[in-house]
C-alpha cells in the first residue's frame, strides 16, 4: 500500500510509522507541510507494480524530493529514533529514488540502531518509507516546546539553508530563548540576521502544535520566502 501523507490517519502507524502518521495529522489540522506520499511497512521489495507507482507518484511530486524513514516506534513518546535511519535529500530521479528507498530500508539493520532499540527495550520495528517534496529553504531548524535543560520557554535554533548541517552539528545555529506567556525573546546568541517577526510566528505556530498533541514537542522546520513549513513533530523525550 501507498498512500499520500494527507490522508493517512492517526489510527495507521503499524502501517506508516510514526513519522508519516504524524505528518498526515498535521496536514488534517491545517498545518503546512510539503507534500509528499508514503510506501507502508507491508512493502519490503521493489517489486515491479511497486516501481512503477512509486515513480508515477515521485514524477507527480515534479520536485527534487527527500526520502526518510518512518518507523513503526518512531516519533514515540518513549523513543524518538532522531538520527538513527538514513535520510536522502535533493533526491531528482527515478533511479535514485529507488536506491534511496533500498538504502533507507537497509539503514533499519544497521548497530547503531539496534544497540538504539536494545537501550530503549524496544524488540521489532517495521519500516514505512516517505517520499516527500523538497523546500529550498532559506533557513531551517528546530523548536523544542519546552526547553529540554531549563525545562521551562521555548527554545528555537535556525540555520541558513537546509537543516541538515543543523542536525549534523557542522554549523552554529541562532538560538533563541523565548517567554511562552509573552512570546518575547528572553535571551538569544546570534550567528547572523534574521527576522524578530519569523520567531513570532514559529512560537505560535509551535504552541499550536503542541496544543493540538498536548505534549511538549520537539519540531523541525524550514523557511522559504518567510513562510514556514513543518517537517516533523514529535514528543520531547528527554523531559
Amino acid at each position: 500500500m501507498i498512500k499520500d501523507l494527507k490522508d493517512i490517519k492517526k489510527n495507521e502507524i503499524n502501517l506508516f510509522g510514526g513519522k508519516a502518521v504524524n505528518l498526515g495529522f498535521l496536514i488534517q489540522n491545517g498545518f503546512n507541510v510539503p507534500a509528499g506520499f508514503c510506501i507502508s511497512t507491508k512493502i519490503n521489495e521493489l517489486t515491479s507494480t511497486v516501481k512503477k507507482e512509486t515513480i508515477k507518484r515521485f514524477r507527480a511530486l515534479n520536485s527534487k524530493v527527500s526520502v526518510r524513514s518512518s518507523a513503526t516506534a518512531e516519533d514515540a513518546k518513549n523513543a524518538s529514533f532522531a538520527g538513527q535511519f538514513d535520510t536522502f535529500l535533493n533526491i531528482d530521479s527515478d533511479v535514485r529514488v529507488l536506491n534511496a528507498i533500498k538504502n533507507c530500508w537497509t539503514s533499519v539493520k544497521s548497530g547503531r540502531v539496534n544497540s538504539y532499540m536494545e537501550g530503549k527495550k524496544i524488540k521489532n520495528i517495521e519500516m514505512a518509507i516517505i517520499i516527500q517534496k523538497m523546500v529550498n529553504a532559506d533557513f531551517a531548524g528546530v523548536i523544542f516546546t519546552v526547553n529540554p535543560i531549563k525545562k521551562k520557554g521555548l527554545l528555537i535554533e535556525v540555520t541558513e539553508g537546509l537543516g541538515d548541517k543543523l542536525v549534523s552539528g557542522e554549523v552554529t545555529p541562532n538560538t533563541y530563548f523565548i517567554d511562552k506567556k509573552s512570546l518575547k525573546i528572553i535571551n538569544n546568541i546570534l550567528k547572523f540576521s534574521f527576522k524578530k517577526s519569523l520567531i513570532t510566528k514559529l512560537s505560535q505556530t509551535a504552541l499550536e502544535i503542541e496544543k493540538l498533541y498536548k505534549f511538549p514537542q520537539d519540531i523541525e522546520f524550514c523557511i522559504k520566502n518567510e513562510k514556514i513549513f513543518i517537517l516533523q513533530s514529535r514528543p520531547i523525550t528527554t523531559l
